[in-house]
This record gives structure tokens, sequence and C-alpha cells, in this order.
């Protein structure tokens, strides 16, 4: 059995593994996934050795909390209210001095406010996985120790109970802050997740409208669309018309019209309109599903910069342990002062910033992934954004990538009165874009089905239904010029079918952007020298390879493999998959065939424009972590050795709760950065 719970309280990925370590320790368990950064633990598990209320019970021993929802929201700024009531509190009684309330007002904050900080780091400690709260509690409970030890005299000194308070408080403020703009990170997605839970409107054979939940939902079942309805199943259009915005599919928020006969993909909004559409797919091989199942695969595989940033942030808190503890030794060796010693070493326990590093790589690729689902990218690996950076030439696909897949017949003649209804019903037999094409003109002109037999297809030739053959007129003997396709009866051309091929929309302007970054463009295609000319030279593209068979797409990959490149490869058939799955980042279109979308690295429903996309997010991504991972790295080694007491004599200290705060807006100021446009 899986389930799957949404936890609060992680606040880095040192949190995660903790959780991931304590539940593999439970007998029964198969397998956890956990992911910090949507807040989900996924677990497997053997029904007959445990339950979902003991997995839940492991959980909250560490010291978080499994989501009831609104309840728990308001319990936790219940309690960050509560500290802050009693930091205010605090204010006037560090100028008016009394030990005995500032003692009471600090147990209970110690006691309370501190409580989840004491279950996660203690947990984390038996998990040998040290994380922020752990350091958060040590220098909390030092500083509150302390200021007992000194109001009782065992120890000289002042008390200080104002630092636990502080403390607590601002971290408490810090990790409040974190969630929300946590939260708005993923809130798109969180939006995905939602439409497994919402309910449609469908229309029964008595003409009565029934309410059910789009779980319940099965093929051929007609649904009612209206004005502001989120569509959660692939549709198309039994009646009437719509108006929908597909940008959660493909990036574009211009409106779309709909009409009978049209499709319409899970994720769309109606924004106008009224229409009664056909469910296409149950819930389970929904456009949604598939969307929300690569969110969910791309987020449990970690690219190498994001390992190497858990290693870090793994090993941090012991090393900070360990120069808390040196800075206390060396202090009080030199001055013999306890309390200078001791606020040094709380304030270096305090200043620093293991989420830092946690943070600075993980949420960025969320939030990068996200904005190119957005986009109408569909990533399926999160290492595509460090691999696409090192490409430099990049193979093209011709009909279906840079050009319509379906080619409009520009010029047609007919040499007998039956020719229109026999093009018709041959194009019939196949898929082929030509034959697609030739059957939408015919259908325009009128044409009737006429009974043709024995119809096959010979890819690279063309349709033999009988003594009927629709296709390539050189296989007739005939000299071909690509851009036409023949009718024959026998040997006789009873027909001829004149196609142009248009160039998809702001290619142009993705290939110059290409250009402009020193990506070597190639084109490869299968159609002849003349049409693989004349759409080379319209888009600019220098290199081409025409007549090529699928070994031969991939042979051609391999020869510049060889010379020293990173190949990219975008394709959309059959024939391009060997060469797709060979290349170092692949790009399948949208409108491509299933094994084209399933050995690629990513799908590009927008179009040639989403690798220009891409390419810009990788960018903004590999910009903030690099921002990121340089204040984590700047800030903790110009924080420590400040909290240390290094520039003491230049009268610049910093106190464990104004150390504390810094730390909060350090781990607070990774988040914004991380999510800002």
């Amino acid at each position: 059995m899986k389930t799957s719970l949404k936890v609060e309280g992680m606040t880095c990925v040192n949190c995660a593994r903790t959780i991931e370590i304590n539940l593999k320790r439970l007998k029964g368990v198969k397998s956890v996934e956990v992911s910090f950064e949507l807040g989900r633990v996924q677990v497997e598990f053997d029904e007959e050795l445990l339950s979902v209320e003991n997995i839940k019970e492991a959980i909250e021993s560490l010291g978080y909390k499994v989501s009831k929802g609104a309840e728990e929201n308001n319990r936790s700024l219940f309690m960050l209210l509560f500290c802050v009531f009693i930091s205010l509190t605090f204010i006037p009684l560090m100028f008016f001095h009394n030990i005995r309330v500032e003692f009471v007002l600090a147990s209970v904050v110690q006691v309370i406010g501190g409580y989840s900080f004491y279950k996660s780091a203690y947990r984390s400690l038996i998990s040998g996985v040290g994380n922020m709260d752990l350091l958060v509690a040590l220098g909390s409970t030092g500083a509150y120790l302390y200021s007992v030890l000194t109001m009782l005299k065992v120890l000289e000194g002042s008390p200080f109970f104002e630092t636990s308070v502080f403390l607590i408080t601002f971290v408490r403020l810090g990790k409040y802050l974190e969630e929300r703009a946590k939260e708005r990170a993923v809130k798109s997605l969180k939006e995905l997740f939602g439409i497994q839970t919402s309910k449609v409107r469908l229309l029964k054979q008595n003409g009565k409208e029934e309410e059910r939940n789009v779980q319940e939902v099965f093929i051929g079942d007609v649904m009612l669309l209206r004005t502001g309805d989120l569509v959660p199943l692939d549709v198309y259009v039994l009646e009437g018309k719509v108006e929908v915005d597909e940008s959660v599919i493909t990036g574009e928020s211009k409106p779309v019209l709909k009409t009978t006969g049209q499709r319409i993909f899970s994720g769309s909004l109606v924004l106008n309109g009224y229409a009664k559409a056909k469910v296409e797919k149950t819930l389970a091989g929904s456009y949604v599903s598939l969307l929300i199942k690569l969110v969910e695969d791309a987020l449990k595989q970690k690219p190498k910069i994001h390992r190497i940033a858990d290693r870090v942030a793994h090993y941090f808190v012991q090393v900070v342990v360990i120069i808390s503890l040196l800075v206390f030794t060396l202090w009080y060796l030199k001055t013999g002062d306890l309390q200078k010693s001791v606020s040094f070493a709380l304030s270096v326990l305090v200043i620093s910033c293991p989420c830092a590093f946690g943070i600075a790589v993980p949420l960025v690729l969320t939030v990068g992934l996200l904005r190119a689902y957005r986009k109408g990218l569909l990533v399926k690996n999160p290492s595509v954004l460090e691999r696409i950076k090192n490409i430099n030439l990049l193979l093209l696909d011709k009909t279906g990538t840079l050009t319509e897949s379906i080619p409009r017949v520009a010029k047609a003649v007919f040499y007998t009165e039956d020719a229109l209804n026999l093009a018709f019903s041959v194009a019939n037999a196949s898929n082929h874009p030509r034959a697609k094409a030739i059957r939408e003109y015919c259908k325009q002109m009128k044409a009737k089905t006429v009974s043709v037999q024995n119809c096959t297809e010979v890819p690279g030739e063309g349709i033999y239904c009988g003594d009927y053959y629709l296709g390539n007129p050189s296989t007739l003997g005939i000299s071909n010029k690509n851009s036409t396709t023949v009718l024959a009866r026998g040997k006789e051309i009873i027909g001829e079918f004149h196609l142009e091929e248009s160039i998809k929309d702001k290619v142009k302007d993705a290939l110059d952007y290409l250009r402009r970054k020193g990506i070597r463009l190639v084109m490869v295609t299968g159609d002849g020298e003349e049409s693989a000319k004349r759409i080379s030279t319209l888009l600019g593209i220098e290199e081409f390879y025409a007549k090529v068979k699928p070994d031969d797409k991939l042979a051609i990959l391999e020869k510049y493999q060889s010379m020293g490149y990173r190949v990219g490869m975008v394709g959309d058939g059959i024939n391009d998959a060997p060469a797709m799955a060979k290349a170092h980042v692949s790009f399948a279109v949208g409108s491509g065939t299933d094994i084209a979308k399933r050995v690629c690295d990513v799908v590009i429903l927008s179009g040639l424009q989403g690798i220009k996309d891409l390419f810009e997010i990788t960018d903004k991504v590999s910009k903030r972590i690099k921002q990121n991972l340089f204040w984590a790295f700047f800030y903790n080694t110009l924080g420590i050795p400040i909290a240390g007491g290094l520039f003491s004599s230049y009268g610049i200290v910093l106190k464990p709760e104004i150390a504390g705060l810094m730390m909060v807006l350090s781990s607070l100021s990774i988040v914004i950065n991380s999510i800002r446009k």
C-alpha cells in the first residue's frame, strides 16, 4: 500500500533526510520518498505490519506535523503571535530589570515556543543528521541555562533571558515567512494537485445534470462546460463554443476558441461560453495527470549540484558545533570571562545557517521547473537544466518541428471525373501528413467516399489500393519535385496535388536566439533535396541533410558527437526516436508521436519557441543558484568570525539574539531570491 502525506515544518533537505531515515527504520516500510520542496512524504508499506496512523505518529514524534489543513496553519500562526507578544512584553524589562518576571516569561517561551525545536533537534541527533533546529535548540537552551545559573549566583555574570526569548521568536517568524514564501512558489502545482479532487457536471441520458467527482467520470461521458470552469479531463467539444485559457499547457495566455470537434486538454480554464464535451481520457490518462507525474518524478531526482549542496548542509551542523566549542574554549582561556565566552559561543551556534545551503539549490530548481511547466515545457529530469547549457550543436527535424506537420494543398489538377472522389478515398487509408492534407482538401471540395480495396501503405512511396496509387511520382518513374503527390490508375496519372509547407509560428525568432548563443544548427529530414533546401534557405540554416532514413539520423548525430560536439536533438516522429535517445539533450514536439515523447528529456508543447524559453529559464536558474550559494558561503564565512568575537576589539560584537535574527534573515533572503521573477 502507498500513502502520501502533507507534512508541515520541513525547512530544508536535512529535515527531509531525518524523516526519511526514521521512517525506513519502521518494520514494514518498503520505500520512502520525501520532498521538502512540496512538503510531501510518500511511503510504500506492508498493511499487515504497519498502518497510516503508525506512519503519522512516527513523523510527528520527530517534531513535524502531518497537515490537517487550515487548523495546522492557524496553530502555527497562533504560536508565533504568542511568542511575539512575550517578546514585546520583554522589551521594557530590558530597561527596568525584574529578573523574576524575566525568568518566568523566558521559561514559558522556552517550554512552549521552543518545544518543536527540541523535538526536531532530538530526533535529528538520533538519526545522525544535524539540522537548523539543533543549532537553535542549543543556542536558546545555552542562553537560558546560563541566565538561570547567573540568576542563582552559581556563575558570575548577568542573566540575558532576552536572548533565548528573542531567538525563538525570530526563528519562528522566519520559518513562518519562509513557509508562506514557499507556498507561493508551488501554488500553481498545488492547484494542479487540486484537480484530482475537483467535481464536474455531467449530462445524463434523461437530460438532467449530475455533479460527480472527477475520479468517477468515464470515457464517453458528456461533460458540461461553463464560464469559470476548470477542465479536469481531456475532452472534445460535441456542441457549442467556449474560449479557454491554455496557459498551463502551452504557456500562452491568449484565449483560444474551441468549437465542435476540437480537443480541450485538462488544465484549461473556460473563460467564456457554453459547450457539451465528450470525455476522451479518464483522470489517470489525462494531460494533468501526466504533468503531475512528471513534476513529482522530476522533484525526486537530484542533479549534481543539488547532491553537492545536500552533502554540505549535512556536515555543516557538525562543523558549526565544533567551531562553537573552540570559540568558547579559546575565549575562556584568553579572558577567563565566562559570560563573554558563552555569549560568543552561542552567537556562533545561532548565526550559522545550514538551511541557506539546504534551500539554495532545491527551491530554485523547483521554481524553475514550475516556470517551465507554465511555459508548456514538460521537463522529465531537472538535470536537463544543467546539461542544456553545454549544447553547442542542435539537430532539427523539419516536418512537425520547423514546419507544420500537415502541409496544405496549394493546387490540384484532376484528369478524370472520378479522380477527386478516388483521391479522397485512398487518402483515408493513411495518417501520413500528405495524406491528411489531401483528404482535407478533397473534403472541402465536397468529395464523396467510393469503394477501394486492399489498401496498404509503403513508407517512402505511398498508398496502394488495388490498381490505384497515391504517393511519390518517382515510384512510377516520374521525376520527383517533392512538392507533388500523384494519383494513378495503373500507370496512368489521373490527378496531381501540389503541396507546400508553412513555417511554424515563432520558429525564426527561436533559431535566431539559438544562433546568438553560438549553437550550430543542422536540419535533418527524410524529405527530398528541393524541399529541404527551400526550408533551410527560408530559415537561414546553412547545413542540412535530405532523404535521411531513421538510422541515418542516428549516424549523423554520432558523427558530430565524435567531432566533440554536445549534440541536442529536436524531433516529433518514430524515425527521430533512435537519435533522440542518444542525444545529450533531446526535445519532442508536443504534437509528435508517443514514442518520441517517451525517449526525450523535454516535451515542448509550445513549439520550437519552447527551447528558447527553456534556455532563458536555465540561465535564470543557474544565476539564482550561484547567487544563493555565494550568499550562503559569504554569509557564513563572514558571520561566524564576527559572531565568534574576532572583531570585538574594534567594538563589533553580536549578541546571540541578533545573531539569530541575522540567521533568519539569511534564510529568508535566499527563499525570496529563489521565488522572485
